[in-house]
């Protein structure tokens, strides 16, 4: 039997890049109905409003701020409005992207940068200047939200969303290494067809061995896990939640 308190995240502060609408979302709700004091953090800061108010008004804790995740003073700015609110940051959701299926023989290159710079270089900005606030806690969790993309080379995307994803893929080993003597816990989570505003009517369930497409609250769950207690001895890994796509 599962110990309830092993899945308690009361007043673990819990900044999620990207949490306005889907994925990001789906995260930021769940968390904060199991004690998190999340904060919404996205480029859209409308939208984040409304999703602040969203959870507030279910009665949990949460707040929004304005980031550009490739903008080195935007995310000091993130950091120093969740240290100035709460004190501390244990957990980061580095869930913020953008896709693109252009074919490979017509990728500018002013697309490639755009995505590599959202999707990689993003994560890890926003990982490198929270993970120095959890060393002086010894003790964080971060997770980063991959893609099937970037383990079997992309099926419906184009090669810079694919080459991004990969990268998070590996990243995420590298700020596990690093981080394990410290007390922190760094996995990916690789999301296989999930139906999202960004990505409705455009995967067929027919293809997923489970009969079905993802839906946001389906990775929400395997974030929520990674940050639990009950995944205290796994760091470095990429927990792959696609309905078996990626055994086709």
């Amino acid at each position: 039997m599962i110990e309830v308190n092993k899945m308690d995240l009361s007043n673990r502060v819990t900044i999620i890049t990207g949490a306005s609408r889907g994925i990001g979302a789906a995260i930021a709700q769940l968390l904060a109905r199991h004690g998190a004091f999340i904060v919404i953090a996205d480029i859209n800061l409308i939208g984040a409003g409304k999703m602040e108010q969203k959870i507030t008004n279910e009665g949990y804790i949460a707040v929004c701020t304005e980031v550009d995740i490739v903008n080195e003073a935007s995310i000091n700015k993130m950091v120093n409005f969740t240290l100035e609110k709460y004190g501390k940051i244990d957990f980061l959701v580095n869930n913020a992207g953008v896709n693109n299926n252009t074919d490979i023989n017509e990728i500018k290159i002013e697309e490639w940068n755009k995505i590599i710079n959202i999707n990689l270089r993003g994560t890890h900005l926003c990982s490198k200047a929270i993970i120095k606030e959890m060393i002086k806690n010894k003790f964080g969790k971060i997770v980063n939200i991959a893609s099937l993309a970037g383990q079997i080379g992309g099926l419906k995307v184009g090669p810079d969303y694919t080459a991004a994803k990969a990268g998070v893929i590996g990243l995420t080993k590298s700020y596990a290494r690093y981080g394990a003597k410290y007390g922190i816990n760094v996995n990916a989570v690789s999301p296989g067809f999930i139906e999202t505003d960004m990505t409705k009517g455009r995967d067929d369930p027919k293809s997923v061995p489970i009969g079905r497409l993802g839906t946001p609250e389906d990775i929400a769950r395997a974030v929520y896990f990674l940050l639990s207690p009950l995944s205290d001895y796994i760091t470095g890994a990429t927990i792959d939640v696609n309905g078996g796509l990626l055994m086709r």
